[in-house]
């Protein structure tokens, strides 16, 4: 799968060192193993896996970038995807990776651990309970893959992204979410400014991530208490 992935890195147009794939392989081939006796995520085509999951999550990489980001989080990561995907590739930026099923973190925490992956921290919670005067707008940029409608994530995210970070929401084609999401960006001190388009380097799939920009700070009763927000969307 080495091939393979490279070649979808160098669609992309990413720079890349032979660190940086061969690490992204070895956590790709301990995925697989990992995930025949413990269901992390759908895996049934090798080649589907590396390119919806691996190379989806590379397709951020410019954003990253762009944004000059130090610190980021990656709320509902399950098996690390972006956020491990993009620690892996950007070793100088300080990645959050949180879920609330134990068995996801516990394999991330093992991931870390095997490459020796001095910035990423492993959470196992909800949002709503690892928010904290010492973490609440810290972050450059938070990341999302497909968790929830946006208005929900919006309110799990947001508190955490400093005033004029952003958050980077992928999302699927067609759901048209943005338009269900005006009062809580109103409410979060928030707007969306554009919603980027891209094609998967080597499958026609179409991906959107909804780049919110934080303008304001936000309210300290938010986010609600533990399952709120999905009950009660804003």
């Amino acid at each position: 799968m080495r091939e393979y992935l490279l070649n979808g890195v160098k669609k992309i147009g990413l720079e890349y060192t032979d660190k940086k794939i061969d690490n992204l392989i070895k956590y790709f081939d301990y995925l697989v193993e990992y995930n025949k006796h413990t269901n992390l995520t759908a895996i049934r085509d090798l080649q589907d896996a590396m390119e919806k999951h691996f190379l989806d999550s590379l397709l951020l990489e410019k954003l990253l970038l762009e944004k000059k980001c130090k610190k980021a989080i990656d709320i509902g990561t399950g098996a690390g995807f972006p956020g491990m995907v993009l620690a892996i590739f950007n070793p100088d930026i300080q990645f959050v990776l949180m879920d609330s099923v134990g068995k996801k973190t516990t394999f991330l925490q093992l991931v870390k651990e095997m490459l020796s992956l001095d910035n990423v921290t492993v959470v196992n919670s909800r949002a709503e309970d690892y928010i904290n005067e010492e973490n609440r707008e810290t972050f450059d940029i938070g990341l999302c893959r497909g968790v929830n409608k946006l208005n929900v994530i919006l309110e799990y995210m947001i508190p955490f992204i400093k005033v004029n970070g952003v958050f980077l929401a992928q999302k699927m084609v067609g759901t048209e979410e943005e338009d269900q999401s005006e009062n809580a960006l109103k409410i979060l001190g928030s707007k969306i400014v554009t919603v980027h388009r891209y094609e998967l380097p080597n499958y026609r799939d179409e991906r959107l991530v909804v780049e919110v920009l934080k303008e304001s700070s936000t309210d300290k009763k938010y986010p609600r208490r533990a399952g709120v927000a999905l009950k009660k969307p804003l």
